[in-house]
């Protein structure tokens, strides 16, 4: 919510829009007073996820303990550049198509307007090409390689993917 008061402080007329449910969302939502934030809950259908990410201008995933970032993927799959931390596996995962921000409102206020400042169709594209990088097989090769994981556990692994 800071890095939202923030954007609306530097006169950029951002809305954050989160979706997903927890046991945090009260907590959020009184974070959230006065400012232009809408609480979407849990969105089952993938058409409507997708649809979510492909109109969103930029996503934002802070998480500092994110070590793959599903969600990050998807929103550049979607076209949408992300926002990650910095002290995440994530600047990786985005690459060129993304930015990372340190765990602080300015830095990620400064992360979304750099990417705002792109153009359109070039962060879209940007986007969609390093989330090509990630295909199913190379995602768990990453994986596998991550976790020190044998060769049998691969050939299952690859059995599955195949």
């Amino acid at each position: 919510m800071g890095a939202l008061a923030e954007l609306r402080r530097r006169g950029v007329p951002a809305v954050l829009v989160i979706a997903g449910d927890g046991p945090r969302r009260r907590m959020l939502q009184a974070q959230a007073a006065g400012l232009p934030v809408r609480f979407l809950g849990h969105i089952a259908h993938r058409g409507a996820l997708a649809q979510l990410l492909a109109t969103a201008d930029v996503v934002i995933a802070p998480g500092p303990a994110e070590t793959f970032g599903l969600s990050a993927l998807e929103a550049l799959a979607s076209g949408t550049p992300v926002v990650v931390s910095d002290r995440s596996a994530l600047p990786e995962v985005v690459g060129p198509a993304g930015l990372p921000a340190a765990d602080n409102d300015a830095s990620c206020a400064e992360a979304v307007e750099r990417l705002l400042r792109r153009d359109v169709t070039e962060r879209r594209r940007l986007a969609r090409e390093q989330a090509e990088r990630f295909d199913w097989p190379t995602a768990v090769d990453g994986f596998l390689r991550a976790h020190g994981l044998d060769q049998r556990a691969a050939g299952t692994l690859s059995q599955i993917r195949h």
